[in-house]
């Protein structure tokens, strides 16, 4: 437990000093690595280490294939065309809440959270540079929006986690999801139409629209790649697989209509879109997300090691040595969610681990397990700086990897919601069974 103790400030107090998070989770690994040396030989500690890396590969993958997508479509002008229609639907006093919406409508409609990123996350960040407003602001409502629909949509790779390791219906977690989110998210509507007009964006300038007139072709089959990940989102095609799609047909369109060099775009691709002279789109690539790529390596290696040690079964003992009321129940859940999202670096992990420890309980009642999980370790991964859920989104915007915080604010307000009137939101989960 010490060592557990340990990890955790060490973590931190890289958050709070602004080191790299690689080099906590580094560090972590070698005092875990130093504790399982005590029953293991070194050999099976690298062996593990390597059993944790290589899962690491579908995250990374993904990862890679994102900031491949996102260099590409830089280059094309798909990205221009978004930052210009959503342009002209923002208005100053409104921005953060029509930031906040239209990424939890898509995330809800495609279930991915990269996905809607990618597609959305990156034009609105884009608009909110132009207008000199707090960017920590911005972020915390689009990554706060990205993650509505790991709860609540059909296709949300989360969701179906939660569903499998609870063994419940995934149709009545759905139901139970929209009922208490619903509260939550009039909150975080409100609070966002607050912010807006507390915080509006000083000047939706008309030198950025010039810019990208002048530089990009405008037209709407520039779209064509942000459409092709929604709609391969909805006919349940896996998300590699869309962006795939969508980076041959933004080359295709970015050589035959933008005009723009196969070479270029192809370095785009590996290196991020950076042409000569002052540019509001830019950036992307593989090599913008290495930082991610690091972080989710070491965590997975950190995670393997993890495994050998007992450390998780002296916490499932303790945590499930006293018998709870349902508040407090949730209450222990939120806080074991805390933890395993740090120490898991993922939410995928993360919801796993909690159920692991949790289960003992909540015994026999799996409906209430598997919304307290949604409820609790699917919105609190993005809420830990160094887990992959708030690590990868912070990258790809380019924003302080814990600034947007206090302004994510539906992920926060719906555990709190939670545990505020749990009793009745106990009597939602029944009703949906």
């Amino acid at each position: 437990m010490l060592s557990i103790l340990i990890v955790f400030l060490l973590l931190l107090t890289c958050v709070i000093t602004g080191q790299p998070i690689a080099i906590g989770l580094g560090l972590s690994w070698l005092i875990f690595a130093i504790k399982a040396r005590r029953q293991s030989k070194w050999s099976d500690i690298f062996l593990a280490t390597w059993a944790g890396l290589k899962t690491s590969w579908v995250v990374v993958r993904t990862l890679i294939m994102i900031g491949a997508l996102i260099g590409v479509w830089m280059a094309s002008g798909t990205i221009a065309t978004i930052v210009n229609d959503t342009f002209s639907l923002a208005t100053p006093k409104t921005f953060l809440l029509m930031a906040f919406i239209i990424c939890a409508l898509v995330s809800s409609l495609i279930g991915t959270s990269f996905g809607t990123l990618s597609v959305v996350g990156v034009p609105l960040i884009i608009v909110a540079r132009s207008g000199q407003i707090n960017l920590d602001l911005v972020a915390g409502a689009i990554i706060a929006g990205i993650y509505v629909g790991d709860r609540c949509s059909p296709l949300s790779s989360s969701a179906s986690l939660v569903a499998a390791v609870t063994n419940t219906p995934l149709s009545n977690n759905l139901k139970t999801m929209f009922k208490t989110g619903i509260l939550p998210f009039i909150f975080a509507s409100t609070s966002y139409a607050w912010l807006s007009w507390r915080h509006p964006i000083s000047s939706l300038s008309t030198n950025l629209l010039t810019q990208l007139k002048t530089n990009f072709l405008i037209a709407w089959w520039q779209l064509i790649p942000a459409i092709i990940v929604l709609a391969m989102a909805l006919l349940h095609r896996p998300l590699i697989e869309s962006i795939l799609v969508s980076i041959v047909s933004a080359l295709l369109l970015g050589h035959f209509f933008q005009e723009t060099g196969w070479f270029t775009m192809l370095k785009a691709m590996v290196s991020g879109f950076h042409p000569a002279g002052i540019q509001p789109v830019s950036g992307g690539g593989i090599i913008s997300m290495l930082s991610a790529i690091l972080v989710v390596t070491i965590s997975c290696g950190l995670a393997g090691v993890l495994k050998m040690t007992n450390g998780l079964h002296q916490l499932q003992e303790t945590l499930n040595q006293k018998k709870l009321t349902p508040r407090k129940r949730f209450l222990l859940t939120s806080l074991v969610s805390f933890a395993t999202s740090g120490f898991g670096c993922n939410q995928s992990v993360a919801i796993i681990l909690t159920n692991t420890l949790m289960q003992p309980s909540y015994q026999e009642k799996r409906s209430v397990i598997a919304a307290d999980i949604e409820n609790t370790t699917v919105v609190i991964a993005p809420l830990v700086p160094w887990n992959i859920a708030a690590f990868v989104p912070t990258s790809v915007l380019g924003v302080g990897f814990a600034n947007y915080l206090p302004y994510a604010l539906f992920l926060w307000l719906v555990p709190l919601c939670s545990f505020l009137w749990h009793k009745k939101y106990q009597t939602k989960i029944a009703n949906s069974l």
